[in-house]
Parts: structure tokens; C-alpha cells; sequence
């Protein structure tokens, strides 16, 4: 039977298994990873996994997701920025975030992998997505009203403007690679500029 952890042993190991995780998937790879191997790596009984996530599927979601979180983060920290030009500003970070996202679908097999499972499993793993693209436009959005840098925004066009890139990024392989970045930049430049009036 899983172990019970305190809260705080809970986060120490739930961070030393995701640490572990991402060493041994670069290592190995995903489908050559078991949990049996990575618990021991952890120093944790096998079971103890599951007291975190239901399979390796969600711990690799999970990894993928939390890694786009710090990547948000860090962005966060740059909004002193976006006032002169809001739309330009969340263009470029929405065109370079989706050709991060590709290049790491490319060469990475943990994000090849996180991308096959999201097609699999359908809209809830999106949502989570969603969610956080929906939590860091909030912020932007708040910190342009107080600013008085625009007019009006459609925060849920946005977040699914950040939904299609993603799409859009996972399913590359579709597109004449020559073409691919330019048909991105477009969509990305002609939405923003569709939900987001500047101030005058």
C-alpha cells in the first residue's frame, strides 16, 4: 500500500522524482523508462509513485506543463515591456513560445511523447493547458488596464489563440516546412491584433 507523506516530505519527493524523471527520459527515453526503475533511483517503494500520479503519463504532462509554467513565469517579469506595443509584445512571445514548442517536439523525445499523449487523451489534458495560458493572460491583461496601454481585450480569444499555436506547433509535420513559420507568424500577428485594441 502507498505510503502517506506530510505535506512538506510530499513536496521534497515529488520534486526529486520529477528532477530523477527528466535526467533518466534524456538518458533513456520515454518508453524505456519504468517506474520501477525511476522509485529506485528516488529511494521510494514502487507504489509510493502513485501517490502522486495515476501512471507515467501524467507525470510526463505534468513535467511538460510545469516546465511552460517557468517559462511563463520568467515572462512575466518582462511586462514593463509590453506597454509601448501590448499586441507586438504578446506576439512575440506567443510566436516564439510555439517555435520553442516545435523545436523540442523535434528533438526531444519527452515533448514528442507529452504531445502524442495530449492527441490521446483528449480535451481535459487541454484544458489544463488552457488554464494556465488563461491564468498568465490575467496578469498581462490586469497589468496593461492599470498601465492604461489598451482599450479592450478578448482574453478568451487569446487563450485559444494560444491553444491553436500549440496545435498548430504539435501537428508541424503537416506543412511544407518552408511555409510553416511564415503561416504561424500570420495567424499569430492577425489574431492578436483582432483581440486587442491599444489604448489611444
Amino acid at each position: 500500500m502507498p505510503r502517506a507523506f506530510t505535506e512538506a516530505k510530499r513536496s521534497e519527493i515529488k520534486e526529486k522524482i520529477m528532477e530523477t524523471a527528466l535526467e533518466l527520459f534524456h538518458d533513456k527515453g520515454v518508453k524505456s523508462l519504468s517506474i520501477g526503475e525511476l522509485t529506485k533511483r528516488v529511494g521510494i517503494a514502487q507504489g509510493s509513485f502513485y501517490n502522486f500520479w495515476k501512471d507515467k503519463d501524467s507525470l510526463i504532462i505534468e513535467l511538460i506543463t510545469y516546465r511552460w509554467l517557468q517559462k511563463l513565469d520568467n515572462i512575466e517579469k518582462e511586462f514593463c515591456n509590453s506597454l509601448e506595443d501590448p499586441a507586438g509584445f504578446l506576439s512575440d512571445i506567443i510566436y516564439s513560445y510555439s517555435m520553442d514548442i516545435m523545436i523540442k517536439i523535434k528533438t526531444q523525445p519527452i515533448y514528442k511523447e507529452a504531445f502524442k499523449i495530449f492527441r490521446e487523451k483528449g480535451r481535459d489534458k487541454v484544458n489544463k493547458i488552457e488554464n494556465f495560458y488563461a491564468e498568465f493572460l490575467s496578469k498581462l491583461i490586469n497589468y496593461w488596464k492599470e498601465n492604461s496601454a489598451v482599450k479592450t481585450v478578448n482574453k478568451q480569444g487569446l487563450v485559444n489563440l494560444f491553444t491553436g499555436s500549440f496545435i498548430l506547433c504539435s501537428n508541424y509535420g503537416y506543412f511544407d516546412e518552408e511555409y510553416f513559420d511564415e503561416i504561424l507568424r500570420i495567424y499569430v500577428d492577425s489574431a492578436v491584433n483582432k483581440y486587442i485594441e491599444a489604448a489611444i
